[in-house]
Protein backbone atom coordinates (compact mmCIF):
# COMPACT_ATOMS: atom_id res chain seq x y z
CA UNK A 1 0.00 0.00 0.00
CA UNK A 2 1.16 3.57 -1.07
CA UNK A 3 0.99 6.85 1.32
CA UNK A 4 -1.15 8.00 -1.24
CA UNK A 5 -3.86 4.89 -1.31
CA UNK A 6 -3.48 5.10 2.44
CA UNK A 7 -4.34 9.03 2.63
CA UNK A 8 -7.24 8.28 0.13
CA UNK A 9 -8.80 6.05 2.58
CA UNK A 10 -8.27 7.63 5.52
CA UNK A 11 -9.76 10.86 3.87
CA UNK A 12 -12.80 8.68 2.44
CA UNK A 13 -12.65 9.91 -0.61
CA UNK A 14 -14.64 8.44 -3.62
CA UNK A 15 -17.97 8.32 -5.10
CA UNK A 16 -21.06 6.74 -3.46
CA UNK A 17 -23.41 5.18 -6.08
CA UNK A 18 -25.08 1.83 -6.30
CA UNK A 19 -24.05 -1.01 -8.53
CA UNK A 20 -27.33 -3.24 -10.39
CA UNK A 21 -26.41 -6.84 -10.49
CA UNK A 22 -26.46 -8.68 -13.95
CA UNK A 23 -24.82 -11.56 -12.95
CA UNK A 24 -22.70 -13.19 -10.55
CA UNK A 25 -19.40 -15.81 -10.75
CA UNK A 26 -18.25 -17.60 -8.34
CA UNK A 27 -14.28 -18.25 -8.35
CA UNK A 28 -12.79 -21.40 -6.04
CA UNK A 29 -9.61 -20.91 -4.75
CA UNK A 30 -7.12 -23.27 -2.92
CA UNK A 31 -4.70 -23.16 -0.54
CA UNK A 32 -1.81 -25.45 -0.43
CA UNK A 33 -0.57 -25.67 3.22
CA UNK A 34 2.34 -27.65 4.72
CA UNK A 35 -0.67 -30.10 6.02
CA UNK A 36 -3.40 -29.74 4.20
CA UNK A 37 -5.52 -28.22 1.25
CA UNK A 38 -8.20 -25.64 2.06
CA UNK A 39 -10.47 -23.99 -0.80
CA UNK A 40 -12.24 -20.60 -0.59
CA UNK A 41 -14.95 -19.58 -2.50
CA UNK A 42 -14.38 -16.03 -4.07
CA UNK A 43 -17.74 -14.02 -5.69
CA UNK A 44 -17.61 -11.06 -7.96
CA UNK A 45 -20.54 -9.66 -9.45
CA UNK A 46 -20.53 -7.48 -12.37
CA UNK A 47 -23.30 -4.62 -13.54
CA UNK A 48 -24.05 -1.03 -13.90
CA UNK A 49 -22.96 1.34 -11.31
CA UNK A 50 -24.98 4.76 -10.83
CA UNK A 51 -23.21 7.45 -8.50
CA UNK A 52 -25.66 8.50 -5.89
CA UNK A 53 -25.26 12.02 -6.28
CA UNK A 54 -25.11 12.61 -9.96
CA UNK A 55 -25.23 11.40 -13.80
CA UNK A 56 -22.56 9.09 -14.14
CA UNK A 57 -22.83 5.79 -14.64
CA UNK A 58 -20.39 2.76 -15.94
CA UNK A 59 -21.12 -0.30 -17.55
CA UNK A 60 -20.05 -4.17 -17.13
CA UNK A 61 -18.38 -2.81 -13.48
CA UNK A 62 -16.90 -6.07 -11.45
CA UNK A 63 -16.92 -5.90 -7.60
CA UNK A 64 -15.63 -8.54 -5.11
CA UNK A 65 -18.80 -9.84 -3.23
CA UNK A 66 -19.29 -11.94 0.22
CA UNK A 67 -21.70 -13.82 -1.67
CA UNK A 68 -23.73 -14.60 -5.09
CA UNK A 69 -26.05 -12.47 -5.88
CA UNK A 70 -29.54 -12.39 -7.97
CA UNK A 71 -30.05 -10.47 -11.04
CA UNK A 72 -31.20 -7.18 -10.44
CA UNK A 73 -29.73 -6.64 -6.96
CA UNK A 74 -28.67 -3.10 -5.88
CA UNK A 75 -26.20 -2.87 -3.59
CA UNK A 76 -24.58 0.01 -2.25
CA UNK A 77 -20.46 0.34 -4.29
CA UNK A 78 -18.06 3.19 -4.04
CA UNK A 79 -16.15 4.31 -6.88
CA UNK A 80 -12.59 5.64 -5.77
CA UNK A 81 -9.75 6.61 -8.13
CA UNK A 82 -10.23 3.53 -10.85
CA UNK A 83 -11.71 0.90 -8.95
CA UNK A 84 -14.97 0.18 -7.38
CA UNK A 85 -15.46 -1.56 -3.79
CA UNK A 86 -18.25 -1.89 -1.33
CA UNK A 87 -18.03 0.31 1.72
CA UNK A 88 -17.11 -2.38 4.23
CA UNK A 89 -14.10 -3.82 2.18
CA UNK A 90 -12.43 -0.38 2.54
CA UNK A 91 -11.24 -0.50 6.21
CA UNK A 92 -8.90 2.49 6.16
CA UNK A 93 -8.28 1.95 10.49
CA UNK A 94 -6.96 -1.29 9.82
CA UNK A 95 -4.55 -0.11 7.29
CA UNK A 96 -3.46 2.02 9.88
CA UNK A 97 -3.59 -0.04 13.09
CA UNK A 98 -1.11 -2.22 10.21
CA UNK A 99 1.17 0.52 9.82
CA UNK A 100 1.10 2.08 13.78
CA UNK A 101 2.20 -2.01 14.54
CA UNK A 102 4.65 -2.24 12.45
CA UNK A 103 6.21 1.15 13.41
CA UNK A 104 6.13 0.25 17.17
CA UNK A 105 7.31 -3.82 16.28
CA UNK A 106 10.12 -1.88 14.46
CA UNK A 107 11.48 -0.03 17.74
CA UNK A 108 11.32 -3.30 19.73
CA UNK A 109 13.46 -4.42 17.39
CA UNK A 110 15.75 -1.87 17.10
CA UNK A 111 16.02 -2.03 20.92
CA UNK A 112 16.91 -5.66 20.63
CA UNK A 113 19.61 -5.51 17.71
CA UNK A 114 20.88 -2.87 20.09
CA UNK A 115 20.82 -4.29 23.32
CA UNK A 116 21.00 -8.15 22.56
CA UNK A 117 17.71 -8.58 24.56
CA UNK A 118 15.42 -11.95 23.70
CA UNK A 119 18.46 -13.78 22.55
CA UNK A 120 19.31 -17.22 24.02
CA UNK A 121 21.14 -16.43 27.73
CA UNK A 122 21.38 -12.90 26.74
CA UNK A 123 20.53 -9.88 29.64
CA UNK A 124 17.27 -9.35 31.00
CA UNK A 125 15.03 -5.96 30.14
CA UNK A 126 17.37 -4.10 33.37
CA UNK A 127 20.39 -5.33 32.06
CA UNK A 128 19.72 -4.31 28.40
CA UNK A 129 18.49 -1.72 29.22
CA UNK A 130 21.61 -0.44 30.41
CA UNK A 131 23.74 -1.50 27.69
CA UNK A 132 21.92 0.99 25.29
CA UNK A 133 24.50 3.15 23.49
CA UNK A 134 22.84 6.38 25.29
CA UNK A 135 20.33 4.99 27.81
CA UNK A 136 19.17 8.68 28.56
CA UNK A 137 18.22 9.75 24.69
CA UNK A 138 17.74 6.51 22.98
CA UNK A 139 15.93 4.52 25.81
CA UNK A 140 12.90 6.92 26.12
CA UNK A 141 12.96 7.52 22.34
CA UNK A 142 12.66 3.86 21.31
CA UNK A 143 10.15 3.42 23.85
CA UNK A 144 8.23 6.27 23.50
CA UNK A 145 8.22 5.27 19.39
CA UNK A 146 6.69 1.78 20.86
CA UNK A 147 4.05 3.01 23.07
CA UNK A 148 3.20 5.88 20.61
CA UNK A 149 2.68 2.98 17.87
CA UNK A 150 0.95 0.54 20.23
CA UNK A 151 -1.21 3.16 21.63
CA UNK A 152 -2.12 4.51 17.69
CA UNK A 153 -2.97 0.69 16.74
CA UNK A 154 -5.55 0.44 19.63
CA UNK A 155 -6.92 4.00 18.83
CA UNK A 156 -7.22 2.76 14.97
CA UNK A 157 -9.14 -0.98 15.88
CA UNK A 158 -11.51 0.71 18.30
CA UNK A 159 -11.85 4.13 16.58
CA UNK A 160 -11.50 4.06 13.02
Amino acid sequence: MTILELRSELASEGTDGTLTVSSCETHPKTHYGTHRRTRELKFSCTGSWTAQHGGTTYQDVVVNTSSRLESGTEIPVMHVDNTFEQPQDRAPGRDAGILALCLSLAAFGIYCLLTGFGTRNGPGLTASWQRLPSPIVIGPLLGGIFALGILATFVCALVL
